[in-house]
């Protein structure tokens, strides 16, 4: 080997000595708790949350891994509640390069919700697109899906999201979102659902108390459920929605208006459903719960002609989306004082105690006198 060649081998084996010297000691040295405090202020401001992240740490050279991270909305429902989202493991790791400048190219990996999301990020100067992909995910681990219902839920969901952002907006995107669950079972046959109704109705009070003041729904196989939204220029719209089991079918119409940042997206989600004969059948409690429950004012309002009940899925994300009964789909606006099902075909959670939190964002504005017409709820707190 000539000399300069053995020269050049040498200095190259010192300059990756030292880059592999200076790789290792900014992982021992990095301040990563200090980094983790950064990261939870950035987030909680982009996603106008309350953030907290147990710890930080580097996943192979491009990457970081965050572990127990907590997302908490910063208003609570009408009962008083906090919203919680929580991630036992989350990494992102960039490409090669990304790392000098140009486009973003970042992989992400997170363990929550009972399940597992492989996704990815590219960022030009013009959009963004996310790709995302959900594996046996638990609906009972979906926080405001399972406070909605009031029930324990089972069964395993699936799902696909591919969104392109235009000027890095999601008030600009367009794309598909997909879910699909299977062997979805709501209830347990002995979780109960506390209710109490205004003192007018005491036949049905009177009922509620015989139950401890509760209802245990007896286990209500819903099957396998699916979610189909097409997104055109951040309308999210409905293409399909639905399940049908042995006892109960399922269908739906709307759209979810997206927004910046994305938990300020508001929902205008139309749902319809009708028991079966064998679910209403099962047993005598079962018939003289759905009986007591349909005679509530509220659900008589929500009952169509073609037998379903029916109850527009009104709100913004990052608060309690609110069902309201409705025969005839979302309205316009939505009442001053929204009636909360616990269930479907149960009898509405009382709202708490206190003035009403401001109205969703007006998509289309209606005139007052016909907000002063509208029926006040019958559910008293």
């Amino acid at each position: 080997m000539k000399t300069w060649r053995r020269r050049l081998l040498v200095i190259g084996l010192h300059v990756l000595l030292f880059l592999v010297a200076m790789v290792g000691f900014l992982y021992l040295a990095f301040p990563w708790d200090r980094a983790a405090r950064y990261a939870e202020a950035a987030l909680a401001k982009k996603l106008d949350m309350d953030v907290r992240i147990g710890a930080i740490g580097p996943s192979w050279l491009t990457g970081l891994e965050f572990s127990d991270v907590t997302l908490r909305t910063r208003k609570p429902d009408r009962q008083g509640r906090l919203r919680t989202f929580h991630a036992d493991r989350f990494v992102v790791r960039a490409s090669i390069g990304s790392l000098f400048g140009g486009d973003l190219d970042l992989d992400i990996a997170a363990d929550m919700m009972g399940g597992h999301v492989d996704g990815q990020i590219f960022r030009t100067k013009k959009d963004t697109r996310i790709v995302a992909d959900l594996a046996e995910v638990s609906p009972n681990e979906i926080s405001f899906l399972r406070e909605m219902v009031g029930l324990p839920l089972k069964g395993r969901m699936t799902g696909r999201i591919d969104l392109t952002m235009r000027d890095h907006k999601f008030a600009k995107a367009a794309g598909t979102i997909e879910f699909a669950a299977k062997n979805v079972i709501v209830g347990d046959g002995k979780a109960r659902l506390k209710l109490k109704v205004k003192p007018q109705y005491a036949e049905l009070q009177e009922f509620l108390d015989r139950e401890d003041q509760g209802v245990a729904i007896p286990p209500m196989k819903v099957g396998a459920f699916t979610l189909k939204l097409r997104v055109t220029r951040g309308s999210a719209r409905v293409v399909q929605l639905g399940a049908s089991s042995e006892h109960i079918e399922i269908k739906g119409e709307g759209d979810v208006r997206l927004a910046d940042p994305v938990t300020a997206s508001e929902s205008r989600i139309y749902i319809m459903y009708k028991f079966s004969d064998a679910y209403e059948n099962l047993d005598s409690e079962t018939r003289s719960m759905l009986e007591n429950m349909r005679s509530s004012p509220n659900y008589r309002r929500a009952l169509r002609s073609d037998g379903y009940f029916g109850f527009c899925l009104a709100g913004v994300l990052r608060d309690r989306i609110r069902p309201l009964p409705s025969r005839d789909g979302c309205p316009d606006r939505p009442p001053a004082e929204p009636v909360i099902p616990a269930v479907p075909g149960g009898p509405p959670t009382p709202p708490a105690e206190g003035p009403a939190p401001p109205p969703p964002t007006i998509v289309t504005p209606e005139p007052a006198a016909r907000l002063e017409a509208q029926p006040r709820d019958l559910v008293g707190a």
